[in-house]
């Protein structure tokens, strides 16, 4: 297995915060690919890295913290929710000189975790790194075609992806799987990631009595990736208590690996649907859970969940580089009109389905030609799916390869 750095997208976000943020947070699911990110782009004469995994650097953190803090003016502190009492004096070293600079990085989304919230307030500018993009993976620069809708058409494939949709699904997105050509190799490796995920992560933020419980409402949940979250059928499902389920929900979203996209709703109709759908992170992690051991084991129905999932991957890590946010869209009623996702970007709203089909047509855009004529600022409509050709389905509305978000 060949190895080499494949530069983040997210690098040039984090420089530019420096310049004005004394504290960068930097979050993310196990395997994203944090640490790499933060030695290869950073780590320097100028940046001095730790990190909490080394014992002897944990037991000085949590016993002598200033010692700690006193090793660089500009420092990285890697896995630092293995301690969240040092943020404290990250705080106070800041408030003494706004010249210091911080890096803080961990497995567990620090964003939601109260601890940091509260130390941090006014102090710290916050990234979270997710998966690799497709277009990030073949190292291409930063996409960012979809800011120029509708005024420009949405480019054509350069070229045809070397893997088939269904392997890359069953591979996944996380940076260590992108360099396994073996399927019993990417097998192997997701039942270790889950099995760490299990024993470490979780009980590096919370103290769960029934591991087993745990890990068969992930996978239950896995499998209605995309779908909007009913806690009540999940508990069911799982044979727990709804605010068992609730936390077990809420402490995969602080891990990283799950995601709530909220209702895209405006003032036109109050029928919207206010419930979250929920999303996997990566459809590698989904196929894990689900048991598969080889792309071909992926069903029909299950391939066009996969494929949906991956997108939102996709259009998480572009809205995250553009200061978008990412929602979707159902009406309620006997006639429910959906749109997969809506993105919105400065007032203006990108409209998108997933389809895992080899063709397309207007059949396939009917919910975006419902969403057009009812919402204002909108920009775009776009159908992403499996196919090579970047087509014109209407005034506004396209199809592109997934391979071109």
């Amino acid at each position: 297995m060949k190895w080499h750095y494949k530069p983040r997208w997210l690098a040039g976000q984090i420089r530019k915060a420096i310049s004005f943020s004394p504290i960068i947070v930097l979050s993310g699911a196990r395997q994203t690919g944090k640490s790499t990110l933060l030695q290869q782009e950073f780590a320097s004469n100028t940046w001095h890295y730790i990190t909490l995994d080394d014992l002897d650097v944990l037991s000085t953190a949590q016993r002598r913290p200033e010692e700690l803090l006193a090793v660089s003016e500009h420092l990285i502190i890697d896995e630092v929710q293995r301690t969240p009492d040092l943020l404290l004096s990250v705080k106070q070293a800041v408030d003494k000189d706004r010249n210091r600079r911080f890096i803080l990085s961990g497995s567990a989304n620090l964003l939601l975790m109260k601890s940091v919230s509260e130390s941090l307030a006014g102090r710290a500018a916050y990234f979270e790194l997710l998966p690799m993009a497709y277009r990030e993976e073949i190292e291409t620069t930063v996409s960012s075609w979809i800011m120029d809708l509708p005024d420009k058409r949405p480019p054509q494939a350069e070229e045809q992806p070397r893997r088939r949709i269904q392997d890359l699904l069953f591979r996944g997105a996380l940076p260590p799987a992108l360099f396994l050509s073996d399927e019993r190799e990417m097998s192997s490796w997701w039942k270790g990631y889950i099995r760490t995920y299990l024993e470490r992560d979780l009980r590096d933020l919370t103290r769960i009595s029934n591991l087993p419980d745990f890990r068969k409402m992930m996978g239950l949940l896995a499998l209605r990736s995309g779908q909007i979250l009913r806690q009540s059928e999940i508990a069911r499902d799982a044979g727990l208590s709804q605010a068992t389920a609730g936390r077990y929900i809420n402490l995969l979203e602080i891990t990283g690996l799950l995601v709530r996209l909220n209702s895209y709703s405006t003032n036109i109709s109050k029928r919207i649907i206010k419930s979250p759908k929920v999303y996997f992170i990566d459809p590698g992690l989904i196929c894990a859970l689900a048991g598969f051991t080889r792309p071909e084991e992926i069903t029909d129905s299950l391939r066009g969940m996969l494929f949906e999932s991956y997108i939102c991957l996709n259009l998480l890590v572009f809205s995250s580089l553009h200061g978008g946010r990412l929602h979707y869209f159902r009406t309620q009623g006997g006639k429910e009109k959906e749109v997969d996702f809506v993105l919105e970007m400065d007032k203006q709203v990108v409209a998108i389905e997933a389809k895992n089909a080899k063709k397309v047509g207007l059949r396939e855009a009917e919910s975006l030609f419902f969403l057009k004529d009812i919402l204002p600022g909108w920009k775009a409509g776009l159908i992403v799916y499996d196919g090579s050709e970047t087509l014109t389905l209407g005034k506004d509305i396209f199809a592109i390869p997934w391979s071109q978000i």
